[in-house]
């Protein structure tokens, strides 16, 4: 007998093979991260009684979890000895990899956007526990590691800075505290690593294999505990204040790990960690000068996270559209001031779409449809502008895009009756605000666009 069970990220246990195993409903155990030896060892048991004289039951560790459980088991007493286990070992060390990029990979039963928006939820969670945990760059990275393992694995995290003229980094990740740029070990010349260039001016960064692009150095980037090379790659940039930026990215020793949906969480969390990371460069510049050894500043509050994660788990308690939008203005109202949101929803390839207010009751299907065409939200749900803003008639108007997958499906229009309330430094945050209900507010678009199957003539009633 040999079985194959695979854990993909998303949780769960999936049989691989063989098929009739799933008859025999055996308990298999789930890892946290790693599988128990007792685990492991109840499952023998379990295969033993039911007339298996030798059974061997090891997990398939990738990275810094176990991705699949293999079961082998033999009808005569004896034949599996330490050499046997040894071998048993060296198949799952060869098939870890794979399996890690298929466990990656696997598609869950939940629709694409309400796991993407279970996943922004965790990083969030992740991002506030970090900021709990955020004495020094170096905890605070680590911790950030910790909160990302069980959405966005990874053996390798790195937060870069970049100095004035783009010539030096410092790996900020890896600082313990004091001040900056004082440690060489910690510094990477841009003649080794060119991360203005690889970056370029794009929001995000995603590298199938750092083998088959010779902008990486081979070697550079190794995993912190199994020492192999890291080889996919996925990252955004964290942009400071000043112009002043930083450089984000996990990544695996298993090529062709990350997906589009993996770059839009890293560039999610690039734009929330920003005032974190300012406030050490900040505070770690100010030790510089006169070389003090005094305690690292206290960080910043993490208010712009909390109310996105306050949204998160609002929005995933209710299942009334018209709900969710009353909650979604309430809770934006407390970092952006307005006087009236609206939600914009494309119904049509054309530009004409529905309007949509807080708390609004009447479906999608019998709302009108509004032509927009040659607007400031038209080129915004075209893509040919990132955002609007516009101040017109003694009227602020901020206009951002509801992106899910790279596609943008309708945007938010924050007005305001004071010129000077609504700037466009709320810009950034009401774009993170969008990106969050974005998938929301998608699923309530895909209901109302699928077709509803008709049932047969005399089939109205399920039969028994």
């Amino acid at each position: 007998l040999l079985g194959l069970w695979l854990y993909p990220t998303h949780g769960g246990a999936v049989l691989l093979g063989p098929t009739e195993l799933a008859q025999d409903d055996l308990p298999v155990p789930t890892p946290a991260p790693h599988l128990k030896p007792e685990q492991l060892t109840e499952v023998e048991l379990i295969v033993q009684k039911a007339g298996y004289g030798s059974v061997a039951c090891l997990p398939v560790r990738f990275g810094k979890r176990d991705v699949a459980l293999m079961l082998v088991a033999d009808l005569q007493p004896g034949r599996y000895g330490p050499v046997q286990r040894v071998v048993l070992q060296c198949v799952s060390q060869r098939i870890a990899a794979m399996l890690g990029r298929i466990a990656r990979q696997w598609k869950s039963a939940d629709p694409p956007a309400a796991r993407q928006q279970e996943r922004m939820a965790a990083v969030l969670d992740a991002l506030v526990a970090a900021n709990g945990n955020s004495g020094t760059p170096q905890r605070f990275v680590a911790a950030l590691s910790r909160g990302l393992a069980s959405v966005l694995p990874h053996e390798h995290i790195e937060l870069v800075l970049a100095d004035s003229d783009g010539r030096r980094y410092f790996r900020l990740g890896e600082h313990p505290g004091g001040a900056l740029w004082t440690d060489p070990s910690l510094v990477i010349s841009a003649d080794h690593l060119d991360l203005e260039k690889i970056f370029g001016s794009e929001p995000r960064l995603l590298v199938g294999d750092i083998y088959e692009d010779a902008r990486w150095p081979r070697g550079f980037l190794t995993a912190n505990e199994a020492g192999a090379d890291v080889r996919a790659l996925v990252g955004a940039p964290v942009h400071l204040s000043g112009g002043g930026r930083c450089y984000l990215w996990v990544g695996s020793i298993g090529p062709e790990l990350y997906g589009e949906e993996d770059a839009d969480l890293m560039a999610l969390l690039a734009g929330l960690i920003g005032p974190q990371v300012e406030a050490f460069v900040r505070g770690e510049a100010e030790v510089a000068p006169a070389q003090q050894q005094s305690h690292p500043p206290q960080p910043q509050g993490s208010a712009h996270a909390d109310l996105l994660f306050r949204i998160v788990g609002l929005l995933a308690t209710t299942a009334d559209p018209a709900v969710a939008t009353q909650l979604i203005a309430a809770e934006a109202a407390h970092a952006i001031p307005f006087d009236k949101l609206t939600f914009v929803l494309r119904m049509t390839q054309t530009d004409r779409v529905v309007l949509l207010e807080p708390g609004e009751r009447r479906p999608l299907s019998s709302l009108p449809l509004v032509s927009i065409e040659e607007t400031a939200l038209a080129l915004t749900l075209r893509g040919n502008l990132p955002c609007a803003f516009a101040h017109h008639n003694g009227e602020s108007r901020m206009i951002v895009p509801l992106r899910v997958s790279g596609r943008i499906h309708g945007a938010m229009i924050f007005s305001a009756t004071s010129p000077k309330a609504l700037t466009e430094q709320h810009v950034l945050t009401a774009q993170h605000l969008a990106d969050i209900v974005a998938a929301h507010l998608e699923l309530l678009r895909r209901v109302t666009l699928q077709p509803r199957p008709s049932l047969p003539r005399g089939q109205g009633r399920l039969s028994a």
